[in-house]
């Protein structure tokens, strides 16, 4: 299912960015364990440029999550599951189920 590959791709994205994140932090960390002033420990790091990234990469894995659920719910409704079949194999509430299920009807 192209979705789930989808889905995959941005959480390997997601988590590489996470790292070069986890790597900046460390390095701040590091300074600051050194002495050295927050503002001074912190300059030349590329925090703002990194926070970014980290948020575009969640909103990402978010997006590409909405769209295999999505794909889910047409599928499995087509095989004849309920709404709260899906909603309970998907660990969502009966509600959000019946949200995607609507927003799924839609997009047909």
């Amino acid at each position: 299912m192209l979705r789930i590959r989808e889905l995959n791709e941005a959480a390997t994205r997601l988590r590489g960015t996470l790292r070069q994140y986890e790597r900046t932090m460390a390095k701040i960390a590091d300074r600051l364990e050194g002495g050295e002033r927050a503002i001074t420990a912190s300059q030349g790091t590329g925090i703002p440029s990194e926070r970014r990234q980290v948020t575009e990469a969640i909103d990402e894995f978010e997006a590409a999550r909405h769209q295999l659920r999505l794909a889910l719910m047409v599928a499995a409704r087509a095989e004849g599951a309920s709404i709260s079949d899906v909603g309970r194999v998907l660990g969502i509430s009966r509600q959000l189920a019946a949200r995607l299920a609507a927003e799924a009807a839609a997009a047909l």
